[in-house]
């Protein structure tokens, strides 16, 4: 039916009029129109309950977080309404829970009859979709077998077959309206034009149908229930799944508004106390590139019998000191290029520190030793070595303290 040009010219003159609300708090109020409960989103008119939840949080968290600065307020003010936003949804989740147990309690039955009724009402249109989902539950197959009763009912009242009970019959077994085109009765039993064959056709599809319910649809229907009672039914109504979602959402934002804020305090420099200083610090002492120089042996030392190997024991100040046979001169890896040296310095190429093997080993003269005023030389080159030993810090160092003390 059309409008008339006069109809039409009424309502934009009444459209003219009306333009809502014109104060504040009446475009507040309209604006909560569409509202159901204001967990979507937190706006900038929060329900009043919410409101009053922020600022309390607020107050609570602030010394938690110690906002400083307009960028950290604002993230602060954000992750506050966020966490009392998800709070609510947790809330309205578990009460919408626990109606839902206590109605599956109530009237569990009703309920899912109600809920098979209004599905099957696409059977006429897509029979090969409704009647297999019918098919799944308990009252499905009770409405199934109603339907049943009433094709049976009418093959009885009117002994024979109808269109309309043929089209139902068909309905009821799931065949699609595509594949009915030129069928009819008659192709139950060409040569049985009665009722016959179509009370035969109600006897089968009731018992399989029963069959099909003290089978498994029974003890699949008590076990939906008793989950539903307990709060644990998979199915749960859109109202939680979108609380869910909201719920959700509120995690992801509080976690992004909680990582923005320790962003940016990190960032922030904080002021550390400096304790006085006690004093003027200490120079730091100044050490030397080049190993200390050994001593030279004593010039007095008497050539006369061969030289003591540093295996000898040191003598007293004062006492004569005769040498034994001379000792070959130590090769290989233990000491380098024919010179004692007892640190990780054999490779350097400080010639002063070097004392000559052959000088000390090789020279024998007949004369017996003085005596000397100061300690021997084997002892001399060992208060050497153990005065260098914390440089040792190589294999070959080692092996050439080791082989020095062996032979001292």
């Amino acid at each position: 039916m059309s409008t008339s040009l006069k109809q039409t010219l009424a309502n934009r003159l009444n459209a003219l009029r009306s333009t809502g609300p014109t104060t504040i708090e009446g475009k507040t109020r309209s604006s909560q129109n569409a509202r159901t409960h204001g967990l979507s989103r937190v706006g900038l008119h929060p329900p009043a309950d919410m409101a009053e939840a922020i600022e309390t949080r607020r107050s609570l968290w602030r010394s938690d977080y110690h906002p400083t600065g307009s960028a950290q307020e604002w993230h602060f003010d954000r992750l506050v309404a966020e966490s009392v936003r998800l709070d609510c949804c947790e809330a309205r989740i578990v009460a919408a829970r626990s109606e839902h147990a206590t109605q599956a309690s109530e009237s569990w039955d009703d309920d899912q009859a109600a809920a098979i009724a209004q599905r099957a009402v696409m059977l006429s249109k897509r029979p090969e979709l409704i009647q297999p989902i019918l098919l799944q539950t308990k009252h499905g197959v009770l409405w199934l077998l109603e339907r049943w009763d009433e094709v049976l009912e009418s093959l009885q009242r009117l002994d024979g077959w109808t269109p309309e009970t043929w089209n139902l019959a068909l309905d009821l077994l799931g065949v699609p309206l595509s594949a009915r085109d030129a069928s009819g009765p008659w192709d139950l039993h060409p040569d049985d034009s009665s009722a016959a064959p179509g009370h035969d056709l109600v006897a089968q599809s009731t018992a399989a149908l029963r069959d099909r319910l003290t089978t498994f649809l029974n003890a699949r229907d008590e076990r939906a229930r008793t989950d539903a009672c307990l709060g644990l039914n998979a199915d749960e109504p859109p109202a939680i799944r979108l609380l869910e979602r909201y719920a959700a959402d509120a995690r992801r934002r509080f976690s992004f508004f909680l990582n923005g804020l320790r962003r940016l305090q990190s960032q922030t420099p904080e002021t550390t106390s400096v304790s006085p200083a006690t004093g003027p610090p200490s120079p730091r002492p100044v050490r030397s590139a080049s190993p200390p120089e050994p001593s030279p042996p004593p010039a007095a030392l008497d050539r006369s019998q061969p030289s003591s190997p540093l295996t000898a024991e040191p003598l007293a100040a004062g006492t004569l000191h005769t040498c034994a046979q001379p000792s070959p001169p130590p090769t290989g890896d233990r000491v380098a290029a024919g010179r004692v040296r007892g640190s990780d310095d054999l490779d350097s190429p400080d010639k002063s520190a070097m004392t000559p093997v052959p000088a000390l080993a090789t020279e024998a003269t007949a004369a017996p030793t003085t005596r000397l005023p100061g300690p021997s030389l084997a002892a001399t080159l060992r208060d050497r070595l153990n005065a260098r030993a914390p440089s040792l810090n190589n294999r070959r160092a080692r092996r050439a303290r080791a082989a020095s003390a062996r032979r001292s």
